[in-house]
C-alpha cells in the first residue's frame, strides 16, 4: 500500500505529511487519532445505527456476529466530504495500522496547555522530507519563538515586557521545575518593511511633485524635438510643449528612433517618487514596464486635446497621424521603406478608432485638467502595478495611491468651481476613475498588436520596447 511516489494519506486520500503512529497519514487525521485515543473516545455510526433500528429481532447468534463485524467501515471517508463519520474515520485509522499504543497521553501537570507540542512541526516535516515539498519553505518567514540558555548575569539584556512582574513569577516557576539553568524566552521580531529614515522623509505631495515633472518633460520635448529659438524652447508651462507649427505627419522610421527618448522621459518622471528607490530592482522594472506602457497610451491623447485639432492625433515626438477616415496613402500612412501604408492601417488604425472614442472623446467630455491627467497617469500605472510586484512593494504602492487620492481629493477642494459642491468632487473624482477602464483596454490592444508585429515581423520595433511589451526584465 505504501508505494514509491504515494503521498496520500491512507485514511482520507489527503496530502500526507508523514508517518504518524505506524501508518502514513496527513496531519488531520493524525491529530484526530490522537484525539480520540487520550480522550478515550467512543463514536457511533450513523450507517450502522439506522441499520440497526431497521432490525426488530435479534437473536444471540445475531448478536455475536454484529459484535464481530463491529469494526466494519459503512462510510466513505475523502477529505474532500463536508463531514466525515468520526466512527469510521478511527476504525479505518486502526485498519491502516495506526497504533493506539503508540498514543501519549498527557500528563496533568499545572503547566498551561499553550506549551504542549504542536502537531505541524519543522522538525517533523525535516524528518519527514518527502511529504514536506514546499511546506518548510513557510517556516522561513516565520519568525519562531526559541527558547535558550543564558548566563544570570545577562537578564539585564531582556526587553522590559519580559521583566514584568507576572512574567518574572511565571519563569520563576517553570525554571525551578525543570532546573537550576534560567531561561532566556526571546522572541525574534519581525523586521520593518521599511527603515525608519525613509519612513519619516514621505512627508511629501507626490501629486505636487508629478505635475512638476511633468512641466520640466514637457520643457525637454520641446527641446528635442521643435525648432525654435532658445529663449522659446526653455520655461517650465503646463501648456503643450507643441505648436501648430512644430507638428509635421509621422515618420514611423523617425518615431521608433525616438522611442528610447520616450522610455527615458518616463523613466525620469517616476524616478520624482521619493519612495522608488525603496522598491527592490524587479518591482522597479515592473512599475516602469507599466509606467511605459500607460503613458504611450495617455501621453498622446493628452497632447491632442491640448492641440485643439481632433483631425490630428499628436504623438509625444511631435509627430501626427491623420484620424481622417478612410486613411489615404499619404502624409503618415504613406508608404515608407519599412512598412507599408497597408500594415500600417492593419496595425494602427483598430489602435486609433479606440483611443479617439475611448479615451480623447470622454477626456474632452470631462474637460481634464491638467492636474487629473498626471493623477490619472501615476493611478493607472500604480494600480496596475500592484498584482506583479512583492508585499513590500505593493504596501509602498498602495500607500501612494491613497496619497495620490487624497491629493486630488484636495485639489478639487481648491478648485472654485468644485469648493462649495462636496457631491461635484465626488462625482468628478468618480468619473476620472471611470476613464481607467478604456485606457486599460486600449493598452491590452496595444500588447496584442505589437505581439503579432514581432511574431509576423511586420516590422521593425526598437528592442527594448519590445522587452517592456513582452514583460521581459532580464
Amino acid at each position: 500500500m505504501d508505494s514509491e511516489g504515494n503521498f496520500d494519506c491512507f485514511i482520507c486520500h489527503a496530502h500526507a505529511t508523514g508517518f504518524h503512529f505506524g501508518a502514513q497519514s496527513c496531519q488531520a487525521c493524525c491529530a484526530f487519532f490522537r484525539r480520540a485515543v487520550s480522550l478515550k473516545r467512543q463514536y457511533i455510526c450513523q450507517q450502522k445505527k439506522k441499520s440497526e433500528s431497521n432490525t426488530k429481532e435479534f437473536d444471540k447468534n445475531e448478536e455475536n456476529e454484529e459484535s464481530e463485524n463491529s469494526s466494519s467501515i459503512l462510510c466513505d471517508i475523502h477529505f474532500k466530504q463536508k463531514i466525515l463519520c468520526r466512527s469510521c474515520r478511527f476504525q479505518k485509522c486502526l485498519s491502516v495500522g495506526m497504533n493506539p499504543n503508540n498514543v501519549q497521553t498527557p500528563q496533568k501537570t499545572n503547566i498551561n496547555a499553550k506549551n504542549g507540542r504542536n502537531y505541524f512541526t519543522k522538525s517533523g516535516l525535516e524528518r519527514n522530507k518527502k511529504f514536506a515539498k514546499g511546506a518548510l519553505k513557510v517556516f522561513e518567514k516565520i519568525d519562531i519563538i526559541t527558547v535558550s540558555p543564558i548566563e544570570s548575569t545577562s537578564s539585564s539584556s531582556l526587553s522590559p515586557s519580559i521583566h514584568s512582574p507576572s512574567s518574572s513569577s511565571s519563569t520563576n516557576c517553570s525554571s525551578t521545575k525543570r532546573g537550576n539553568t534560567p531561561l532566556n524566552l526571546s522572541i525574534q521580531q519581525p523586521s520593518p518593511l521599511f527603515s525608519s529614515s525613509s519612513i519619516n522623509n514621505y512627508n511629501y505631495d507626490l501629486l505636487s511633485l508629478l505635475v512638476k515633472e511633468e512641466m520640466r518633460i514637457a520643457e525637454r520635448r520641446r527641446i528635442l524635438f521643435c525648432e525654435r529659438p532658445v529663449a522659446c524652447l526653455l520655461g517650465e508651462s503646463k501648456n503643450c510643449p507643441f505648436t501648430r507649427e512644430d507638428i509635421k505627419p509621422l515618420s514611423f522610421q523617425e518615431f521608433r528612433r525616438s522611442i528610447r527618448t520616450h522610455i527615458l522621459l518616463v523613466y525620469e518622471w517616476l524616478r520624482v517618487w521619493p519612495a522608488f528607490s525603496d522598491l527592490n530592482m524587479k518591482d522597479r522594472v515592473t512599475l516602469l514596464r507599466k509606467c511605459v506602457l500607460y503613458h504611450t497610451v495617455l501621453d498622446p491623447c493628452f497632447l491632442t486635446i491640448q492641440m485643439g485639432d481632433l483631425e490630428k492625433f499628436v504623438l509625444p515626438n511631435g509627430g501626427y497621424v491623420s484620424t481622417k477616415f478612410p486613411p489615404l496613402d499619404e502624409g503618415c500612412w504613406a508608404d515608407e521603406p519599412e512598412i507599408s501604408h497597408e500594415t500600417k492601417i492593419k496595425i494602427y488604425w483598430p489602435l486609433l478608432v479606440p483611443l479617439m472614442s475611448g479615451c480623447v472623446a470622454p477626456m474632452l467630455k470631462l474637460g481634464l485638467k491638467y492636474e487629473e491627467f498626471v493623477a490619472l497617469k501615476a493611478i493607472v500605472a500604480f494600480q496596475m502595478t500592484l498584482p506583479d510586484i512583492s508585499f513590500t512593494g505593493r504596501t509602498l504602492v498602495s500607500r501612494e495611491l491613497d496619497s495620490l487620492c487624497s491629493s486630488l481629493y484636495k485639489f478639487y477642494g481648491s478648485q472654485t468651481e468644485f469648493n462649495s459642491n462636496q457631491l461635484e468632487k465626488a462625482e468628478r473624482f468618480g468619473n476620472l476613475i471611470l476613464l481607467l477602464t478604456p485606457i486599460i483596454d486600449t493598452a491590452n490592444t496595444f500588447v496584442e498588436s505589437h505581439h503579432i508585429v514581432q511574431f509576423f515581423d511586420l516590422w521593425q520595433m526598437d528592442s527594448l520596447m519590445l522587452q517592456f511589451l513582452q514583460n521581459k526584465s532580464t
